[in-house]
């Protein structure tokens, strides 16, 4: 229970907006209060079920606020109508960390890759964050691998929002998981301490000690897949990696960004401006790096968050079709309702 949150739980005004949606408005203020820790299951006017968290409070935010958005109930979702009319509407499903119930494709020009489609249709989520798990699948059915072998930067705990634990505990694939929290680390190394395939290590990586870190651990030249996810110095990572040529690289991007903006975090700012509009790099800055690096853009997956490359030596496995950064361009699926400079008002602050 928040205590600071209770003056919200006895709001007249909020109970008499919760009514004309809800048969249950009194439960529902419980759960837009954000008093509880717990899910609440509500039931609305139309005669639908919406389970919410304290993950939604965002949501219940403009809800009642309507500053950037106008939110309505939607049968089992929430509906959000921004302001701007420019920016499309969408829907959220209750608990989903505010996350953009089945994005679609922000560009369509982007299916003129078959690629692109079948990557789409493979997305799914075992344990990564999004879809990436049943990207990466997909992709490693057509790529021949001279090593079943991972790389990751920020493998958090090992399974929450991982895209390594799919390929070690169902493909059999070793791996070495990189992370700089000791707390999370410690769940990160009980998780493997037993599997003589994966080596776990706590460390910050940096352009300095990458190529120490990789010899140590033993990581093959040509390994198969690299996922990096600092949300900081991301791009810095990658441009520095000189001696080692994964066939697969995934990596986070700044998508509040425009796609035609070339642009990368300045290092000495890199970590103070994570989670926001200035954090991480943008798609054309990616692009262009992993062109010089002997990389291809392939894909963008829906939420926004993760590009996909592929080495040069990979294309001849490909049906490719090489698109512009303009034509893969995903925007923010994820963060704030409405108002921030992304082109659909969506992602950081």
């Amino acid at each position: 229970m928040r205590p600071k949150y209770l003056p919200q739980l006895f709001s007249l005004a909020r109970y008499r907006k919760l009514y004309g949606d809800f048969h249950t408005p009194l439960r529902a203020l419980c759960a837009a209060s954000g008093v509880f820790r717990r899910p609440f299951t509500l039931k609305t006017k139309a005669g639908d079920q919406l389970t919410v968290d304290r993950d939604d409070m965002p949501i219940w935010e403009e809800y009642f606020s309507a500053r950037t958005c106008r939110v309505s109930i939607a049968k089992d979702r929430f509906r959000i109508i921004p302001h701007n009319s420019q920016h499309p509407p969408y829907t959220l499903a209750g608990g989903h960390n505010c996350m953009t119930d089945e994005p679609q494709r922000w560009n369509t020009a982007a299916y003129r890759s078959v690629l692109v489609k079948q990557l789409e249709a493979a997305e799914q989520r075992v344990f990564s964050q999004h879809g990436e798990d049943g990207i990466l699948a997909a992709l490693l059915k057509q790529i021949p691998l001279p090593h079943q072998y991972v790389v990751e930067f920020g493998a958090y705990d090992g399974e929450t929002m991982s895209n390594s634990r799919n390929l070690i505990i169902n493909a059999g694939w070793s791996a070495f998981l990189i992370e700089p929290s000791p707390r999370q680390f410690r769940r990160l190394q009980r998780r493997y301490q037993d599997s003589p395939r994966v080596t776990t290590l706590q460390s910050f990586v940096t352009t300095d000690n990458l190529h120490t870190l990789f010899a140590q651990a033993g990581v093959p030249h040509d390994f198969a897949v690299l996922s990096i996810d600092v949300d900081s110095i991301d791009y810095y990572l990658w441009e520095s990696l000189t001696a080692y040529e994964p066939k697969i690289v995934i990596i986070e991007y700044n998508s509040a960004i425009a796609p035609d903006i070339h642009y990368v975090v300045p290092l000495a700012e890199a970590f103070s401006l994570t989670g926001t509009q200035r954090e991480g790099a943008s798609i054309r800055a990616l692009y262009e790096l992993g062109r010089q690096k002997g990389y291809l853009l392939i894909y963008t997956e829906l939420y926004g968050a993760n590009l996909f490359f592929v080495h040069e030596s990979c294309r001849s496995y490909l049906d490719l079709v090489e698109l512009t950064p303009e034509e893969l361009y995903q925007p923010p699926q994820f963060g704030v309702l409405a108002g921030s400079q992304a082109v659909n008002g969506r992602g950081y602050c």
